[in-house]
């Protein structure tokens, strides 16, 4: 995805092809050795840069004790064994050009041995993130109604003082809810556990409570977590192991639906927020008060769920890794190309995403589920808009693409719009893989049925569509044909139409970036990519930028450098008629000149040249 190919294969396999083929090697837990110094040594004889890269603290032999990595006395090795190991690795780590870490805390302890490290976080492919997402539909749509599951995956039993931790906690909580389980895990073939439970006697009086599953192959994983209702991680905050540890179990567990309490390490305190997107728990009375309010309340389960699930696809995304690799390769390969990116770099920081999207409340009329995955789902808000939402409805259902999910929000209309939808999803829901109705709880504005019905999707991308217009049939299947795995929305040419006729185009404009200084040239009707909308903290809902929310998202994916690509083909088509929001909110005067003022202070960048009412689009 950064443009790089790539091989992996174990280091002692590495040849001189290898060698003469590579621009850099990444050495990954790798000990120091005769072989591994004849690598270093040819290839910089070849100019390739060498990467030591590792996930724990391996090159710091001071640590091999068993008082810092409780581990050691569980996974059958000697201190005096992980002491050579480590010794070994930070060889290897002082004699490569740079380092990699998927924590700031730790790439800051490489950099102590090492100056040039790099923070390059754990991900996850496009693969994991369907099958989690799908794993969580499935949870949803057969989930047992009472009992709730507590999920400490642990692949090794080499926490045990980490879970010593909470198990007080666990065992009072189960004594007094029976409906709870703990899952924990063992080996299919050996039944041997990865928590070795005869060390917490407590745990035997809930012994009838402790749900045990085997441990799965990686495709598995998703389904398993998914079985959750809750994910533990407890470690030793104090510990300075510990907090090298990376957050891997938390995205993991969002991706698949599952809210996640942590202890607050270095790393799960810089990507969770407590409350909205995880907890965090250090003392027996914070686990306990964090644990008992998700057993009971489902709704807080499901809010922070959503939101840990929001923040992970940009945060631990692939397209946000692709953007970091691209840029720290491109710096290897000259001084100039170094300081064009430590530029970037410094501007961008850590690349954070904007904020959570704001999604208002809203309301399940209507849902049905084939259970089959789907790469686009077309989301049409509408207000008011009977006399055109059947033809929209309609626009999608013609569609050539296959597979296919639409999702209806309706922003608290009071016409029979709620009433037609329905009707027309239940005589048509044969064509759909999903179909979703939604009623706002109030009228909440575009920005914000757009962001209810985009939480709702479970495809990698959306495309939004306003009740008034329509898609030509060939619209989903070539607007996601020119995307990319880094593409973050692709635009089509739209034909206007109206009575009497009118017929001028929309939308004819190339994608360039800094075009979107003087003014929006591209129209919400595109197909954009969730990860990109979460990036950018999803749709602007407040009112004041009713009718701007699009041009909005535009400029902020710009200032990410998130790229848009334009699809030179009329696949839409855009109504022209007194009703519309362009003429009857956009337009207006007054309006106009309150959101010209807040769209420039969002984004200072912009100057827009049409700032005075316009009589048509």
């Amino acid at each position: 995805m950064a443009g790089y190919q790539g091989r992996w294969k174990p280091c002692a396999e590495v040849n001189p092809d290898d060698l003469k083929w590579a621009d850099a090697i990444v050495l990954w837990r790798v000990e120091f050795s005769d072989h591994v110094k004849t690598i270093i040594q040819v290839a910089h004889e070849y100019n390739v840069k060498i990467i030591f890269d590792t996930d724990d603290i391996t090159f710091m032999p001071s640590l091999a004790r068993t008082d810092i990595i409780d581990g050691i006395r569980t996974i059958g090795v000697s201190e005096e064994r992980l002491e050579v190991f480590f010794h070994d690795n930070w060889r290897t780590m002082v004699n490569a050009d740079l380092c990699f870490a998927p924590t700031h805390f730790l790439s800051q302890l490489m950099r102590a041995h090492r100056p040039l490290g790099y923070t390059v976080p754990n991900t996850y492919d496009t693969a994991a993130l369907t099958l989690s997402r799908l794993a969580a539909r499935k949870k949803r749509a057969f989930a047992e109604t009472d009992i709730i599951r507590i999920g400490y995956p642990a692949g090794t039993p080499t926490h045990q003082r980490d879970f010593l931790r909470i198990v007080p906690t666990l065992t009072a909580l189960m004594k007094t809810i029976p409906h709870l389980r703990l899952v924990l895990f063992r080996h299919k073939d050996t039944l041997s556990p990865t928590v070795i439970i005869n060390e917490f006697p407590e745990l035997s009086q809930v012994a009838s409570q402790i749900e045990w599953r085997d441990l799965v192959d990686f495709p598995d994983l998703p389904a398993e977590l998914a079985r959750f209702d809750i994910a533990i991680a407890p470690l030793e905050a104090e510990n300075i192991y510990c907090n090298a540890k990376s957050e891997l179990k938390f995205f993991e567990a969002a991706l698949a639906g599952v809210p996640s309490v942590v202890s607050p390490t270095h790393p799960y305190r810089e990507c969770i927020e407590h409350g909205k997107t995880g907890m965090l728990a250090e003392t027996p009375e914070e686990w306990h008060d964090a644990l008992s309010q998700l057993i009971e309340n489902a709704e807080l389960r499901a809010t922070l769920a959503r939101n840990a699930y929001h923040s992970c696809l940009w945060h631990f995304g692939p397209q946000k890794q692709a953007k970091l690799l691209k840029s720290i390769f491109h710096s290897l390969e000259n001084e100039e190309a170094a300081t064009q990116e430590a530029e970037i770099q410094l501007a961008r920081g850590t690349c954070p995403a904007r904020n959570l999207p704001d999604i208002p409340p809203c309301t399940l009329l209507y849902e049905k589920d084939a259970l089959i995955t789907s790469d686009i789902t077309v989301i049409i808000t509408s207000y008011n808009y009977e006399d055109f939402l059947l033809e929209a409805l309609e626009s999608v259902r013609s569609q050539t693409i296959e597979n296919l999910d639409l999702i209806v929000v309706d922003d608290g209309s009071s016409d029979s719009s709620v009433t037609l939808t329905r009707e027309w999803m239940k005589r048509h829901s044969e064509r759909f893989n999903r179909l979703i109705l939604l009623k706002t709880s109030y009228n909440v504005g575009l920005g914000g049925a757009r962001n209810c019905g985009v939480s709702w999707a479970e495809s990698h991308y959306f495309l939004p569509l306003d009740a008034d217009n329509r898609l030509l049939p060939e619209a989903c299947t070539t607007l996601l044909a020119a995307m990319t795995p880094v593409t973050a929305y692709a635009y089509p040419i739209q034909q206007q139409f109206s009575s009497p006729a009118v017929h001028a185009l929309l939308g004819e404009a190339d994608y360039t970036p800094m075009r979107l200084k003087s003014g929006n040239y591209i129209d919400a009707m595109a197909l954009i990519g969730k990860w990109a909308w979460a990036a950018c903290g999803g749709y602007y809902v407040q009112r004041d930028a009713m009718g701007w929310e699009d041009y909005d998202l535009w400029c902020s994916m710009a200032e990410m450098g998130l790229q848009g690509t334009h699809v030179k083909q009329i696949l839409a088509e855009y109504r022209v008629h007194s009703g519309s929001m362009t003429t009857g909110v956009t337009e207006k005067a007054e309006h106009k000149k309150k959101i010209v003022a807040l769209l420039e202070k969002r984004h200072p960048w912009i100057s827009l040249v049409q700032k005075e009412t316009r009589t048509t689009r």
